[in-house]
């Protein structure tokens, strides 16, 4: 299986995965949270036979089912209302950022958003729950979690071309 990730500035990220029986299926993930599964024919990867896209819940329940995991307890339902309103971003600090080498107090990103970093993932390293003093690095990976307003004002003033739809 050869898989391949691609960063899509503005967009978010695309996925490649060819199987052993050559089958390619792409799949792109929006900053909005929205998913698009792009599946291709063996004789053709140029252009896809076949186009699926998913809202954020709806591709969490195919990738459980992939996984082999998909169980749903009644108080999934309660658990669902809790966290209705909660964002989760993934966002990869690259060479450009304005949050590169400098600390989480440093850029006052809950003052400033409302939003909190909850792991910075560094290498093979994760960070849980990282101090104010932690330093965010080129390369790291920082989820970041709020409601929608909150992470709509983090990318506005971290990451300006990126918009969350």
């Amino acid at each position: 299986m050869k898989f391949t990730e691609t960063e899509l500035p503005g967009i978010g990220k695309k996925y490649s995965v060819i199987t052993n029986e050559k089958d390619k299926i792409s799949v792109i993930v929006h900053f909005s949270g929205r998913r698009e599964i792009y599946y291709f024919d063996k004789a053709d990867y140029d252009e896809p036979v076949c186009t699926i896209s998913m809202n954020e819940e709806e591709a969490k329940q195919v990738g459980s089912v992939l996984m082999g995991t998909y169980f749903k307890p009644p108080e999934e339902d309660a658990k669902e209302i809790l966290f209705k309103n909660l964002v989760m971003e993934w966002i990869k600090v690259d060479k450009d950022s304005i949050m590169k080498d400098k600390s989480i107090k440093e850029l006052q990103i809950r003052k400033l958003t409302g939003a909190s970093i909850i792991v910075i993932l560094r290498g093979d390293t994760s960070i849980v729950n990282p101090s104010p003093d932690e330093i965010i690095k080129e390369g790291d990976t920082l989820i970041v979690v709020g409601d929608k307003k909150q992470i709509e004002k983090f990318f506005e003033i971290f990451y300006p071309a990126c918009k969350l739809k």
